[in-house]
């Protein structure tokens, strides 16, 4: 999913906001992976219902939370949680490989800019048992600060060693997989994952508007002004690697691989990439 504009996607501003309202940008409900979302703009109060795993965001602008994170993928019968087998497929194909449960984890954040753009109502949860689905309306990665990184969870395993410690084991079985966040921009108290050590967490408040002109959506921002200095990496599909459970890499249709080198527009970005959608920073963009 690339290069799309998403808005508005939430309740009318008479009706109360809820977890359970189901509105936002986007929803990946119990898939395996890969599933790629680049280049976006994402300027829901919920940009992403995450209950799957195998996610990839790049260079995205993502001003609303993560939703159902680690939840929403098994079915409670008779009292008891039972694990919900999902299928994956042959590598762009429709032909089924196999079936597996949803473990969690597994995605990949990399380049993109958060931003907590609408205010938390304090009684947003009120009535909603966060133990049955946990809910979300606070933006940034920080949803998965109990998730490991890939040298913690590799290390469960005990590789080369002759007697492996078999409790250990099934914390790296029947625990959630890996995540890889990197290079991500923080703003309006937006939260980074406790794990990410190049990120950019900003003082200054990001300003972001949408007005329609001339037909054309127009962003206005003054991100010029808050991002600084702050450059990142150029990503490709060797830096997102393969989805977990079908071992497919995050690439082209055809197989070739993807370089992160274009943004919203296909413009091409310089030598020095930031975060976010734009290669060029601007205090105005028309959209559409």
């Amino acid at each position: 999913m690339t290069q799309n504009l998403l808005h508005d996607n939430m309740p009318p501003a008479y009706q109360k906001v809820r977890p359970d309202n189901f509105n936002q940008d986007i929803f990946v409900e119990v898939g395996h992976g890969p599933t790629l979302i680049d280049n976006n703009v994402l300027l829901s109060a919920c940009s992403l219902r995450i209950p799957t795993e195998g996610v990839a965001m790049v260079h995205n602008l993502v001003s609303g939370s993560f939703s159902m994170v680690g939840s929403g993928v098994d079915s409670v019968i008779n009292g008891q949680r039972e694990p919900r087998y999902t299928p994956y497929h042959i590598a762009h194909r429709t032909e089924v490989l196999g079936f597996m449960t949803i473990l969690h984890g597994d995605d990949r954040f990399y380049n993109n800019i958060f931003l907590q753009r609408f205010p938390i109502a304090e009684d947003y949860l009120e009535g909603w048992d966060m133990n049955r689905e946990p809910n979300n309306f606070e933006v940034g990665t920080h949803v998965w600060d109990s998730y490991p990184v890939y040298e913690d969870w590799i290390e469960l395993f005990d590789i080369g060693k002759r007697r492996p410690d078999m409790g250990k084991l099934a914390f790296g079985h029947f625990g959630h997989l890996p995540v890889w966040i990197h290079g991500n921009a923080y703003f309006n108290g937006a939260k980074a994952f406790a794990k990410e050590n190049d990120n950019f967490i900003a003082k200054e408040k990001l300003e972001i508007s949408v007005s329609e002109e001339n037909g054309k959506y127009v962003l206005h921002t003054n991100l010029p002004e808050v991002l600084k200095g702050f450059r990142v990496h150029c990503i490709d599909s060797d830096t997102l690697g393969k989805a977990f459970e079908p071992e497919q890499r995050f690439e082209n249709p055809d197989g070739t691989s993807i370089t992160f080198n274009e943004d919203y527009f296909g413009a091409k970005r310089g030598l020095k990439f930031v975060p976010g959608p734009f290669a060029e920073l601007k205090d105005t963009y028309e959209l559409l």
